[in-house]
């Protein structure tokens, strides 16, 4: 028997709906999220701050610190 994990994915597309040129404030939640740039992000706003940040280029590699 094979388990399956599904590929983790964020969904930052709240984040995208923020006007241009807006800054974006995050709260001082620690839930991370582990980059595929090798960097722990707090949480999911500021990880969705750097894919914006990115271009969209920037994908999680695992929940949890790196």
């Amino acid at each position: 028997m094979t388990f399956r994990l599904p590929s983790l994915q964020v969904d930052c597309s709240e984040y995208k709906k923020l006007e241009r040129g807006r800054p974006i404030y995050c709260e001082r939640l620690y839930q991370p999220f582990c980059g595929s740039d090798g960097k722990t992000y707090n949480n999911k706003c500021s990880f969705c701050k750097a894919v914006l940040k990115s271009g969209g280029t920037l994908r999680v590699k695992q929940a949890g610190a790196c």
